[in-house]
């Protein structure tokens, strides 16, 4: 375990940023024990690999990189079994970034796992971390109209989710 954080430094890195990640993964996978295992595979990421952490010069935004991966993983294998309108309450009440409609942002996380994966990633820039389009194109390495496209092209996706289920949205 060389390359790992020791156990201490792990909690520590848990009493610090455990409420951080547990929130951004429940905002990703809108169910809490999937949002508990996200944590944990992070956790046990940085007992085995915490090399890349000590070097990383922003430590959330690499925390959050890791949580993110693993959440959109854990979509991505099917396991989240329930329906939409099964969703947890508590995800759908967290308060989304200023600038941000938290209705637009539950419907686009209702339909999170749907998306390719560069719309899962501008999904996540813009409705979870609140990054203006011109941040979240810095951040992809794309233009800002690649950015502009995609968004509608991920709101007219969460608008089909929607329209399809409209119970959806009384619950998120």
């Amino acid at each position: 375990m060389t390359e790992g954080l020791s156990r201490e430094e792990v909690a520590a890195v848990y009493q610090r940023y455990g409420f951080f990640m547990r929130r951004r993964a429940l905002l990703i996978t809108r169910d809490v024990a999937l949002a508990d295992d996200v944590v944990q595979e992070t956790l046990l990421k940085l007992l085995r690999k915490g090399a890349a952490y000590r070097a990383a010069e922003h430590p959330l935004r690499w925390l959050h990189q890791v949580v993110d991966r693993s959440a959109l993983d854990q979509l991505r294998r099917g396991r989240r079994l329930r329906q939409a309108d099964d969703v947890d309450d508590a995800a759908s009440d967290l308060a989304a970034p200023p600038g941000v409609d938290l209705e637009a942002r539950n419907a686009v996380c209702r339909a999170l796992g749907d998306l390719p994966k560069e719309d899962q990633e501008l999904a996540i820039c813009t409705l979870i971390d609140g990054m203006s389009q011109a941040q979240a194109a810095e951040a992809l390495g794309v233009s800002r109209v690649t950015v502009n496209k995609r968004l509608q092209r991920i709101r007219d996706h969460a608008r089909r989710l929607l329209d399809s289920n409209p119970e959806a949205s009384t619950h998120g």
